[in-house]
């Protein structure tokens, strides 16, 4: 079936052959999408991404030769415009919590319908994040401030390095010394710079610490908090370095 100009380019990572067919097959029948990647683990699929571009990966979480969880992290350093809708046959709430806290767009249950897998590619190409009828029930069940801020945080599609980078945006920091701090290229800092302005709607770093603030992502900090936290991963750095001279002796 030929292919829509706009079609959402996707790869599908399963290590069960028949699964891999089937949905491949299946997702083939729909002009939305465009499937250029199929792999069966997480390092084959990170070595075709290498070559062939993509938007969005469904991605299974139980797999040999790098699972669904360390390709997800290797995404997240690597290739963090490429979206990931994790597949899992576990219907467990804390699972599906770590996925999203490290930064996955979505997480579905290999039981869903074939409709509401498109309704989350299509959502998270869209808006950057698409909650399942199942992460909707878990958090319902979620009271607390601290889960009330990790179902906004993952409603947004935010992960903690995104939630890093907004706290130091709003601190006053540069991209190249956020960069510096967290250990990315100036360009991923920038990447999530965008992400964060685009989900709240804004054109201004004073604008995203303003609703930051007002949302509970970001508490304001005096110089000497953020001057102690510097200087905290300054000795973390020395003593790393000093960690590996001794070994090198």
């Amino acid at each position: 079936m030929p292919q829509h100009s706009e079609a959402i380019r996707i790869a599908l990572v399963d290590d069960h052959a028949i699964v891999r067919q089937g949905l491949a097959s299946m997702l083939r029948e729909y002009t939305q999408v465009e499937l250029l990647i199929i792999a069966n683990n997480g390092q084959d699929f990170l070595e075709q991404l290498s070559q062939q571009p993509i938007d969005i990966v469904l991605l299974d979480i139980e797999m040999p030769q790098l699972n669904g969880v360390e390709t997800l992290q290797q995404l997240s350093t690597h290739y963090p415009d490429v979206k990931a809708i994790m597949l899992s046959m576990h219907d467990d709430p804390e699972i599906a919590f770590e996925c999203l806290r490290l930064g996955a767009a979505s997480y579905l249950l290999k039981e869903c319908s074939l409709s509401e897998m498109m309704e989350a590619i299509i959502q998270v190409q869209q808006n950057g994040a698409y909650l399942s009828a199942f992460t909707e029930s878990a958090f319902a069940s979620k009271k607390d401030h601290k889960n009330g801020l990790q179902q906004m945080q993952i409603e947004k599609g935010f992960s903690d390095r995104d939630l890093k980078v907004l706290q130091l945006l709003c601190d006053g920091f540069t991209s190249k010394h956020i960069a510096e701090q967290i250990h990315v290229s100036k360009k991923t800092v920038d990447l999530i710079r965008t992400k964060l302005l685009k989900a709240y709607q804004v054109k201004t770093s004073n604008e995203l610490m303003r609703l930051s603030i007002l949302e509970g992502f970001y508490k304001p900090r005096t110089n000497a908090e953020i001057q102690a936290e510097k200087d905290g991963l300054f000795q973390e750095k020395l003593d790393r370095r000093m960690m590996r001279l001794g070994k090198k002796n």
